[in-house]
Order: structure tokens, then C-alpha cells, then sequence
């Protein structure tokens, strides 16, 4: 579904997801990276479809790589550097858009979904109920109108 998705785009674009490496992942995520940028979630710049399975929630994310932080920085000096690089991103968005700039919620404690809500730049959430293919293709081709934008392909 998400190489379809981004099967009209111009742009190339590597398309990854997970469900968890070594069993279930608290925060499951399919991904669209620049590979350019960057070609995984550790690092670099990229969009993101993350599901909050606790409350039952999709979050499309424009988003800044956490666990390369986390691993370099520690748990509090990580969060305090992708709220800034997230902020900078957000102040660096020229585009008109109707996109969430506050906080998102991904129901984890963990370390790596609380560093994903830091490096979280825009976002749209949705009620699983609530969320269609078409609603998800719309606003993920505007999420990387966006991305684009802030990382032209080489």
C-alpha cells in the first residue's frame, strides 16, 4: 500500500515499514524516505505513518530521525534536540498547509516513541475509524509536496 502510494510521486522515494525487529514494536510505522537524506527512521529527515495502537490512533509525521540521538545524546538531551531541529523544520516550511504543529501523542512511555514525539515537525492524527485510503493519500501526498520542499532530490 505505501509503494502505491508513492508510486505518483516525481520524486524517488524509498518506501519501509516495520512491525517490530525482534517482536512486536510498541509504535509500528510505515516510512518514506529521500534516499538522499536518509534511508532509515535513526536518522535524517522523513515522513511517516506511525499507528498508536493503545489508543487506536494513525499519526502522519514529518519527522526527525530519533534513535541516532537517543544513542549519541541520552534520552534528555536527545528530546531537547529534536524539539529544536523539529521546531527549525516547522519555522523552515514556506508552504500553505493545514497540518498539526503541536505535540503528538503515541501512547508509549518508551524511550524511542517519546523521542519520535520530539522529532515530530508536523503531523496529522486520526481516529482509526475515522481514517480512509483516500483521506491517507491526500494528505500524505501534501505531507511530501512538503518534504520535498525542505530536501529537493539531487
Amino acid at each position: 500500500m505505501g509503494r502505491n502510494l508513492a508510486a505518483p510521486r516525481p520524486e524517488p522515494l524509498m518506501v519501509r515499514a516495520s512491525v517490530g525487529a525482534q517482536g512486536w514494536a510498541s509504535i509500528p510505522w510505515l516510512a518514506f524516505f529521500a534516499p538522499h537524506v536518509t534511508r532509515s527512521m535513526r536518522h535524517g529527515l522523513y515522513v511517516v505513518f506511525l499507528i498508536n495502537a493503545h489508543d487506536e490512533r494513525g499519526i502522519l509525521s514529518l519527522q526527525h530521525g530519533a534513535g541516532a540521538a537517543l544513542t549519541q545524546l541520552g534520552a534528555d538531551k536527545a528530546h531537547r534536540h529534536l524539539r529544536h531541529v523539529a521546531s527549525a523544520t516547522r519555522a523552515s516550511v514556506t508552504a500553505p498547509h493545514d497540518f498539526d504543529d503541536g505535540p503528538i501523542d503515541l501512547g508509549s512511555p518508551s524511550a524511542l516513541p517519546l523521542a519520535y514525539q520530539a522529532g515530530c515537525a508536523l503531523s496529522r492524527t486520526w481516529a482509526v475509524d475515522d481514517l480512509t485510503e483516500q483521506g491517507l493519500a491526500e494528505d500524505l501526498s501534501r505531507m511530501l509536496d512538503i518534504y520535498r520542499d525542505l530536501v529537493p532530490p539531487i
